[in-house]
Parts: C-alpha cells; sequence; structure tokens
C-alpha cells in the first residue's frame, strides 16, 4: 500500500478584521439562548437559572429580610473576600482553622479559589456553604478554563487564540462550557472575560489574555463570552476598568501608569466595557494603574514592608520611572469607580477590585488603609486582602468615625445580595459532588476547546513553502525551545504528538539558566548543521509578576546559528505573538498562542496537514504584518492506493 501525499494549497494573506461581522448585536441576540447544543451540559445547566435576570418579588424580599437582619460588622464582612488554595486540609491545621473563622466567625461574603484540586475544593466549598450564615459567592480566575486553578483538568487557549478564529460564538461557547464545569465544582463567579484592549506589543501581563488590539473587535467577544457564562448561570467578571491593554508594567509587581486623555480611553479602552455593561454584565474588576489625566492625586510614596506583609504580597521589589506621574491607583479612585464606573457607564453590577495582595496597590498602602480607600472609591468587593481581618476592622472603623456612610456599606451589600439571589443560592447552596466527575472535563468541553485551538493556528510567514511538512522518512528534526519559563518539560506535549505522527526529533530546552557551558548548548552547532530540519519552539508567554516577556539569554545566539545551519527553520509561537519583531529574518513563523496541551496538539497537527491554519491576527505585528493577515492552508489530501 502506497500513501501519496499532496501539499495543501495556499491562500494568500487577506489584511483586516476579516470575518468578525456578527457585532455585539449578534452576541446580543444569542444570550436569548438557554442551552447550547453540549449534551455533557445540558443537564447541569438547566440545575442553575440564567444570571442576567430580572429578581422575582420573593428574591427582593429575600434581600431585604438578609439585609436587615446583618449587624453592621456582618454587613462589611460581606464586602471582603477570603482566598484559598484547597487541597486535603487537616481540621486542626492552620489553613482550615483560618478559613474557618474567616467564614463562620468573620462572616466574609466570598471565597476566591487559586491552585486547587477538583475533589478536595467540592467537598471544602460545600463544607463552607453550609457554615456561612449567608451563602458564600465563590469565585475563580477561569480565563482560560477550569486548569488555570485546578488540577487535572483542562486548559483553553487564550482569548488573542480565541479571537484569531475570527468568529466570537467559539467566546460563548467556551463561556457556557466553563460557567457549566465550574457551577458543578461550587463556583459561581467567574473573573473573565479579559475586556482590556492590547494595543501595547511590550505589555508584559496582558498580552494573549487580551482578545485584540482593536476595540470593536475586543467588544464583540467579551460581550460574547458573557452570554455563555451568565446565560448558564454564573457571574461574569468584565476586566480590568478602565483597561490594562496599554502598559509595559506588571501591575504584580509595580503600579503601571496610563498617561491618557478621557478622549482616548473613550475611544479604545472603554469601548469593551460599554459592550459588557450593555450586554448586563454581573461585575467588572478594576486596575490598579494610575491614570494622572483622569485622577491627578499624587499616590503615596512606596512603603517598607515588613516580615509578614512580604509573605503575603506578590512581589519583593519594585522600580519605577521617575519620569513618570505616579497618581493614585484606578481601583483606589472615585473618579474612576463611582463618576466613571457608576455614574457615565451607568453600572449597575458589582464593583470589586483586582487583587489588593499586588504591588500597584500593596505597595504603598497598608491592608486596611487600601481597603477603606478602595469602598470609598465605589468598590463592593475588597479581594485578595494580605490581611483580611484588618481590613474589615478598618472597613467598620471608618464607618464608625463617619468616613463612610452607612447607607454607603448598604448599598453594596444589597448589590452583593441581589447577586446571590439571581445565582439561586438563598434556595441551593449546596452542589452535589456526585456531579462533578461526570461534568468538569467533560467530553464536550474537550472537543470546544480542542476546535478553538485547531481554529487558532495562524501562519505568519511561510517564505520557503514548508507547510505542510513533507519531509523525507527518517529525516532528522531537531526541536529547540527558548523559553523563559523553568519548567523543563514544557514542550513536552508538542515534541510527544510530532514523535507520534512518525516524525524523528530530538529536542533541546533553552532557558535563561542555560549557558555556553551547559549541557545543552554544547555541540548544539554540529546538531543544527546536521538537522534535517529545525523547530524553534518559543515558549515565552505571559504569567502574573514575570514582568517581561523575551527570548532567553542565549536566544538571539540560538537563532542566528540555526539560520546559518543550511537547514530549513521553522518558528512556532507558543504565546508572545510580537516575537518576531526579535528574529525578523525567520522564513516561516506560526503562532500557537499558548503552551497548554490543547494548544500544542493543534500545532503539531497544522504543521503535518491533518488541520487547516486559518487564523488571523487579532493585532497588528508592528513593522512586520497588520492585523488581520494569515496564510491560510488546506488540509494534506491523503489517498491510498493498494499495489
Amino acid at each position: 500500500m502506497t500513501i501519496i501525499r499532496k501539499r495543501g494549497n495556499r491562500i494568500n494573506g487577506i489584511n483586516g478584521t476579516n470575518g468578525i461581522r456578527t457585532g455585539i448585536q449578534f452576541v446580543l441576540a444569542c444570550s436569548a439562548v438557554l442551552l447550547f447544543l453540549v449534551p455533557g451540559l445540558s443537564a447541569q445547566n438547566a440545575r442553575h437559572r440564567p444570571f442576567d435576570r430580572p429578581l422575582s418579588q420573593a428574591e427582593k424580599q429575600w434581600v431585604a429580610r438578609t439585609l436587615a437582619s446583618l449587624s453592621t460588622a456582618e454587613r462589611i464582612a460581606q464586602m471582603v473576600s477570603a482566598d484559598a488554595n484547597i487541597f486535603f486540609m487537616n481540621r486542626e491545621s492552620d489553613a482550615y482553622r483560618k478559613l474557618e473563622r474567616l467564614i463562620a466567625e468573620k462572616g466574609v461574603g466570598s471565597l476566591i479559589l487559586f491552585r486547587s484540586d477538583v475533589w478536595a475544593s467540592s467537598i471544602l466549598v460545600n463544607r463552607w456553604q453550609k457554615r456561612a450564615k449567608v451563602p458564600l459567592l465563590v469565585s475563580a480566575d477561569l480565563e482560560m478554563g477550569p486548569g488555570m486553578r485546578f488540577n487535572d483538568t483542562v486548559w483553553w487557549a487564550p482569548n488573542m487564540a480565541v479571537a484569531a478564529t475570527g468568529d466570537p460564538e467559539w467566546a460563548r461557547r467556551q463561556g457556557q462550557a466553563t460557567a457549566g464545569e465550574a457551577r458543578s465544582l461550587g463556583i459561581n463567579w467567574l473573573y473573565a472575560p479579559v475586556a482590556d484592549v492590547n494595543n501595547n506589543p511590550d505589555n508584559p501581563v496582558i498580552n494573549t489574555r487580551s482578545y485584540g488590539e482593536d476595540p470593536a473587535t475586543v467588544s464583540a467577544f467579551v460581550s460574547a463570552f458573557i452570554s455563555g457564562a451568565q446565560q448558564s448561570g454564573a457571574i461574569a467578571t468584565a476586566k480590568h476598568f478602565p483597561g490594562h491593554g496599554d502598559t509595559a508594567t506588571d501591575s504584580h509587581i509595580g503600579l503601571p501608569v496610563v498617561d491618557v486623555t478621557r478622549e482616548r480611553l473613550e475611544r479604545i479602552e472603554l469601548a469593551p466595557f460599554r459592550a459588557a455593561i450593555a450586554s448586563g454584565v454581573g461585575s467588572i474588576m478594576s486596575a490598579h494603574i494610575a491614570l494622572p489625566q483622569i485622577e491627578p492625586e499624587p499616590a503615596p510614596p512606596i512603603r517598607k514592608l515588613d516580615e509578614r506583609e512580604r509573605e503575603a504580597a506578590e512581589f519583593l521589589s519594585q522600580t519605577e520611572s521617575g519620569a513618570a506621574r505616579i497618581t493614585m491607583p484606578a481601583t483606589l479612585s472615585h473618579k474612576v469607580l463611582t463618576e466613571m464606573l457608576r455614574e457615565d457607564l451607568k453600572f449597575q453590577g458589582l464593583a470589586i477590585t483586582d487583587a489588593m495582595s499586588m504591588a500597584g496597590v500593596a505597595a504603598r498602602f497598608e491592608p486596611g488603609a487600601a481597603a477603606v480607600l478602595a469602598v470609598r472609591a465605589g468598590a463592593d468587593l475588597v479581594l485578595k486582602s494580605p490581611d483580611v481581618e484588618a481590613a474589615i476592622a478598618a472597613i467598620h472603623q471608618a464607618v464608625e468615625h463617619g468616613e463612610i456612610s452607612g447607607a454607603r456599606i448598604d448599598a453594596s451589600v444589597k448589590r452583593i445580595l441581589e447577586a446571590k439571589a439571581r445565582l439561586g443560592l438563598h434556595l441551593r447552596r449546596i452542589e452535589p459532588v456526585e456531579e462533578v466527575d461526570r461534568i468538569v472535563s467533560n467530553p464536550d468541553s474537550l472537543r470546544i476547546a480542542q476546535e478553538i485551538a485547531d481554529r487558532s493556528m495562524t501562519l505568519v510567514r511561510d517564505d520557503r513553502k514548508l507547510l505542510p511538512l513533507n519531509l523525507r522518512a527518517k529525516a532528522r528534526i531537531v526541536n529547540v525551545t527558548l523559553t523563559d519559563d523553568e519548567e523543563r518539560g514544557v514542550m513536552n506535549p508538542f515534541v510527544s504528538e510530532l514523535r507520534q505522527r512518525g516524525m524523528d526529533v530530538e529536542s533541546v530546552h533553552i532557558d535563561n539558566r542555560s549557558h555556553a557551558a551547559s549541557a545543552e548548548l554544547r555541540g548544539l552547532q554540529s546538531r543544527l548543521k546536521s538537522a534535517d530540519l529545525i523547530v524553534l519552539s518559543l515558549a515565552v508567554r505571559a504569567r502574573s509578576g514575570k514582568g517581561a516577556m523575551a527570548l532567553p539569554g542565549a536566544g538571539s545566539a540560538i537563532v542566528r546559528d540555526a539560520m546559518l545551519s543550511g537547514a530549513p527553520v521553522l518558528a512556532v509561537s507558543f504565546g508572545n505573538p510580537y516575537l518576531l519583531q526579535a528574529m525578523p529574518g525567520i522564513p516561516t513563523y506560526m503562532i500557537a498562542w499558548s503552551t497548554v496541551p490543547v494548544s500544542q496538539r493543534a500545532a503539531a497537527r497544522a504543521l503535518s496537514g491533518e488541520i487547516e491554519i486559518q487564523g488571523r491576527l487579532p493585532v497588528s505585528l508592528p513593522g512586520l504584518y497588520p492585523r488581520g493577515h494569515g496564510l491560510r492552508i488546506n488540509r494534506r489530501e491523503i489517498t491510498e492506493q493498494t499495489k
């Protein structure tokens, strides 16, 4: 039997938004659909009513009764969130006792989960829901699906990959699937989608978390995700208000400055948030950014942290440009959270802070003072304070001293209780544990996640017409992983997928620890020269607290050596799409958008010709390619002939 392979046909790149024509009106129309045709999720969604709906008279009465039953201290506690990493915890352990005290004794109104285990989370969230006087809002940052926070669950491709498909419907399906799985875990509040417009290629923390650089495109995808998530019974969160896209500083380790006018904000940054509000988004998260032309009040200098604070904060040191005008962060600004968000944009949902342990706030304000300033600015909920009890006590003291009115507290607590009523938590706050392994990571969610990744593969350049690969038998491939990640096996799924397709792949890992005498670099030049194909796997991606996204120190030299080797060179970016600027001579450049397994599998399938390459750039690559560009390559046609 002979297998005859025919190279796929090539279609020239097309500029422009290319297919993103559905717009927000289409997305809003989709919001009327209660259930998407996903059999594995339909039963789960049927147990949860859509979040974005008017309250019934009975629900309004529950809100009023509950608010009246709470003391001032209990009302304030509703406005502060506890945080947890949930693994197995003995009931007498310090971690367990701390959470038990905050929920059962202090009465915090919400809980945010970070890296956790599925079963432990399901069990303990139910237990703490039973212990809470008022049902808990349980939240998690699930921008890229459950895998972002829960072990052994599926990571989805990032937002920019979803936008590369050109179809907001995929964002709606992602929102729906994510919400369905989250609710089965007891999570009812998603800190997604990111509504930032990534118009700064040097942005180290938003980057592929954004749907792109075009406000209209971002608006359409944001609205679609919100529709899917909230129709499936979870609260969606548009973040980070009023826009974190045009920064080159990570607010986890510094205070970014966005020195633009209100007119500029209206034209770019605010458009997706207006779209989110029009779509009925349940909550909006603030950004720890300085906006000197909006909020001119100077921020205090960086303070000295004590040892306990250093352990709780997400940063150890920071440097800031002396030329930048450092003013009060948007999170602590009345002009931003009340005058702009509430009064100008008419937002009626929950206004929440970003994590208060981040340097954008914590470097200048101790936990209690920061919490008070956030509430005075207009925040309904203070998220991830370095000291939850100090935050509650400081707000209480501010109320007693008349710095914050009781009416101001009541307005926020009423909004919080209304959200709980819309979620149906006053009727049922416990999720059946026996349903978890039926719903989480179900085959239908996996299928959608892989389909998005497959459709997102974006071929920017292929001057030598390498794709789809048509290698001779036993061709020798050298895969060089260039990464700023210290995980040695970060690209193992990609290499494994290539090998499963019969390719002879030698793999080398280069990171910031690699040096000229290291085992990885010794003899690499000779190996490159003897290769039939060199694949540069660029695993450089946005991660909180990293501060920058660039090739490792040895990266530029290796790219040069690869180009001089005489072998065909193919670069695949598994993260930052802008890396082509650092290697403009690379003849073939494809963007796979992330290192998550679905993206690595899609990349291998695209290179081998198993799937069509059809993605389009949601951002421009400055000086190289415009937004909307992308080469399209059909699947390789395979026929079988029997001799």
